[in-house]
C-alpha cells in the first residue's frame, strides 16, 4: 500500500470517529448512579463522649464533603448558650465553636437535627448527636414527650423544652433552662444528657432567645404531674429466626434500652394579655372611616373633633373582637371635608402588657384616587339625571337594601332586611308579608325587630308564626319605608325568598362516656371554627339541621362554667382548661343521621386531634 492510500485510510478512520462522537453528543457521560447515601461519621475531636474536656472547639469528621443547613435553627446545644455558637462546614468536617465559658462537671450535647448533608446531593444525616463532659462523668439520661397547643391539641413546632433541677417557680422567670431540646414537626422532643435526679419540665416559645419566660406574649407549658427522675430500663428481648422448613434457625437475644419518662404531654398556652394599640385609620368614602386596633377589650375608644364642635356626628359598628370599628359620619358639614382631624383616646398596652391611657391625633383623609373617582361618578350621575328628565322618566332612588343574601333562608335562620346605611327612621307599617304558592298570595302576620348588636345596627329581623320549612314568601316594601341619615329614602321593592326544607339537612348524634367534670361540646367545621355549642347535661347530644359537609366535635372542660375556653396563668398557678377531640370526623349528608359513641378519655390526648381539621394560625411575636 502506497503512502497516499495510507493517508486516506487514516483520514477516513478519523472522520468515522468524529461522526460517532457527534452522534452521541446528547447522551454525554452518565456519571453512574446518583448518590443517595448520607455521609458517614468517622470520628471527632474531642471524641464523642469524651470526659474532662476543656476545649470549646469541636471538629466532627465525615467521609464526604459537607454542607450545613441553617445551623442557627437546626443545631441545638445543651446547656443553652447565651451567645450563639458558630457552626460551619469545612471540607469533610463540621466545626463548632462555643462562645460561652464551659460550666464545670457538665455534660454538653449538640443535636444537629437536619442540618448536616453531603455537598452534592444534600443527603441528610438526621438527628446526629454529639456529646462530651467537662467532668469525669457523662450524663446520658433522656426525657421525652410531646408539646401540644392547649386550645386545639395541634403539635407545637420549634418550641424550646427545658428542665430545672430545683422546684422554685421563679427559676422559669429569672434564669435559663439547665438543659433544652426543640420540638419537631410532630411536637415531640428528646432532652438528652440529663443526670439521674429530680427535674421540673417546661416548654417555651422563646421570642428573645434567652431560654426563660420573660415576655408576656411567649407561649408556655408547665408539667402538671409530679417532678420527674429520669431513669434507664434495660429489657432483654428474644428474636427468633426461622429457616426454610419453619424450624428455628437462630435465636437472637438483644438488649433494649428504654429511657423514662418518655411520654410527657405538655399543653402550651398563651396567657391573656391585652396587646391593645392603634394600627391605622382608613376613609373609603366621605361618610365613613375605619379605625383598626391590635385587639380592643372593654369600651370603645373615645373620638372627638379637634378643630370644630359637633354633637352626635357619628354612628359606630364594630366586629365581634372590636379590633375594627366602622364609623358613619352623619353630619353633612363634616363629611364634605376632605380631611377630618380627630383626637383618639383609648387604652394602650406597654411592653409589659399593662394597659395605660393614651391619646393620639389622627386624620381621616380621602385619597386622591377617591376624589378622582368621585368627580367621575358625579358627572355620570348628572348625565343619567338629564337623560331621564329629557325622556320624562322618574329618576330612580337607591333602594338602600343589601339584597345579596335574601334569596334563600336556612331553616334555623331568621329572615332579615339589611340596609346599606344606618337609618334615621323606619316605618314598619310600609312592609307587607305574604305566603306565596301557585300564584296565590296570603297575607301573614309578622313583627320586625332591630338587631341590637353593635356590630350591625342596620339589620332588621322579620319573624312570623306562619313561617314553615320548604315554603316561599314575598315581602313588599313601600316607597319611603326607610330614610337614612343623609335624607335618602328607598323606592318600592318586591322581594321573594324561600325557607329551606328539612330534607336538605343532616344530623349528628354523639353518645358520651367518661366526661371529665363540667363541660360543653363544640361542633366544628374543617377550619376548626365553632358551628354549634351546647353544655353537656345528658350522655347523648344531637345536632340537627346541619348543612352537608365534614364536621368534628370536641369537649372543653369548663372549670369556671363561663361557657368559653380559658387559658392559663403561670404566676397564679392556673392551667388552661382541658380540651378533648373525638379522633374521627363526621361526614354529614342531606337527610341523613350520623351517630358515634365516644369514650372521652380512651384515646391518649396526643392521638386525639383528627386529620383533616386545620390548625389555627400561629401567633406572631406580639402574641396576635
Amino acid at each position: 500500500m502506497d503512502r497516499k492510500n495510507v493517508i486516506h485510510l487514516w483520514v477516513s478512520a478519523l472522520l468515522l470517529m468524529l461522526l460517532g462522537a457527534c452522534a452521541n453528543m446528547a447522551q454525554g457521560p452518565t456519571g453512574g448512579k446518583s448518590d443517595a447515601e448520607p455521609p458517614t461519621y468517622l470520628g471527632s475531636k474531642p471524641k464523642n463522649g469524651a470526659l474532662n474536656v476543656n476545649s470549646k472547639r469541636v471538629e466532627i469528621q465525615f467521609d464526604e464533603y459537607l454542607q450545613l443547613n441553617d445551623p442557627f435553627k437546626n443545631l441545638t446545644v445543651s446547656p443553652p448558650q447565651r451567645v450563639n455558637p458558630s457552626a460551619k462546614a469545612i471540607g469533610k468536617k463540621i466545626v463548632v465553636e462555643l462562645r460561652d465559658s464551659l460550666q464545670p462537671n457538665t455534660t454538653y450535647t449538640m443535636d444537629f437535627g437536619s442540618s448536616i448533608g453531603d455537598y452534592t446531593e444534600n443527603n441528610l444525616v438526621y438527628n446526629f448527636l454529639y456529646s462530651f463532659s467537662t467532668g469525669d462523668q457523662l450524663d446520658s439520661m433522656v426525657i421525652s414527650g410531646i408539646v401540644l397547643n392547649a386550645e386545639d391539641l395541634s403539635p407545637v413546632v420549634d418550641a424550646v423544652v427545658g428542665i430545672y433541677s430545683d422546684d422554685a417557680d421563679s427559676s422559669f422567670l429569672t434564669r435559663p433552662f439547665e438543659r433544652i431540646a426543640r420540638t419537631q414537626a410532630s411536637g415531640q422532643f428528646h432532652i438528652r444528657g440529663a443526670a439521674q435526679k429530680k427535674y421540673r419540665i417546661f416548654a417555651l416559645e422563646d421570642m428573645n432567645n434567652n431560654f426563660y419566660f420573660d415576655q408576656p406574649a411567649e407561649g408556655i407549658a408547665v408539667q402538671e404531674s409530679a417532678i420527674e427522675i429520669p431513669s434507664l430500663l434495660i429489657e432483654h428481648k428474644i428474636d427468633t429466626v426461622y429457616g426454610d422448613s419453619m424450624k428455628i434457625d437462630t435465636i437472637i437475644r438483644r438488649e433494649v434500652r428504654k429511657y423514662t419518662p418518655d411520654s410527657i404531654v405538655l399543653r402550651l398556652f398563651h396567657e391573656k394579655v391585652n396587646f391593645q394599640q392603634f394600627k391605622k385609620i382608613e376613609r373609603p368614602a366621605r361618610n365613613q372611616f375605619y379605625l383598626y386596633f391590635d385587639k380592643m377589650e372593654g369600651s370603645l375608644p373615645k373620638v372627638s373633633l379637634v378643630d370644630t364642635v359637633a354633637e352626635n356626628w357619628f354612628l359606630t359598628e364594630s366586629n365581634k373582637l372590636a379590633d375594627t370599628i366602622h364609623y358613619w359620619i352623619t353630619d353633612s358639614n363634616l363629611y364634605r371635608r376632605d380631611t377630618i382631624v380627630m383626637s383618639l383616646s383609648y387604652m394602650k398596652t406597654d411592653s409589659l402588657g399593662v394597659l395605660f391611657p393614651c391619646v393620639d391625633t389622627v386624620k381621616a383623609t380621602l385619597t386622591s384616587s377617591f376624589l378622582k373617582n368621585e368627580l367621575k361618578q358625579a358627572q355620570q350621575e348628572e348625565a343619567l339625571r338629564k337623560k331621564a328628565l329629557r325622556r320624562n322618566r322618574k329618576v330612580r332612588r337607591t333602594n338602600l337594601l343589601d339584597l345579596a343574601h335574601f334569596s334563600t333562608v336556612g331553616i334555623t335562620e331568621t329572615p332579615a332586611l339589611v340596609w346599606d346605611r344606618p337609618l334615621s327612621s323606619f316605618d314598619e307599617g310600609k312592609i307587607h308579608l305574604c305566603w306565596e304558592r301557585d300564584s296565590t298570595r296570603k297575607p301573614l302576620p309578622f313583627s320586625v325587630k332591630k338587631d341590637t348588636a353593635r356590630e350591625n345596627g342596620r339589620r332588621y329581623y322579620i319573624s312570623s308564626p306562619d313561617f314553615h320549612p320548604d315554603s316561599s314568601y314575598k315581602i313588599v316594601i313601600d316607597s319611603a319605608c326607610a330614610y337614612d341619615f343623609y335624607g335618602n329614602h328607598n323606592d318600592s321593592l318586591i322581594m321573594s325568598f324561600k325557607i329551606l326544607g328539612e330534607q336538605l339537612y343532616g344530623k349528628v348524634t354523639v353518645s358520651l362516656t367518661n366526661v371529665p367534670g363540667n363541660a360543653f361540646l363544640d361542633l366544628l367545621n374543617v377550619r376548626d371554627e365553632v358551628v354549634r355549642s351546647c353544655p353537656i347535661k345528658e350522655n347523648v347530644i344531637t345536632f340537627e339541621h346541619l348543612n352537608p359537609g365534614t364536621y368534628f366535635v370536641r369537649i372543653i372542660v369548663d372549670e369556671n362554667q363561663n361557657g368559653v375556653w380559658d387559658t392559663g396563668n403561670f404566676r397564679q398557678g392556673l392551667f388552661p382548661e382541658k380540651v378533648y377531640y373525638f379522633p374521627k370526623n363526621f361526614k354529614v349528608r342531606a337527610n341523613w343521621e350520623v351517630s358515634e359513641s365516644w369514650d372521652v378519655t380512651a384515646t391518649p390526648i396526643y392521638q386525639q386531634r383528627p386529620s383533616g381539621i386545620s390548625a389555627k394560625k400561629k401567633k406572631d411575636k406580639n402574641g396576635r
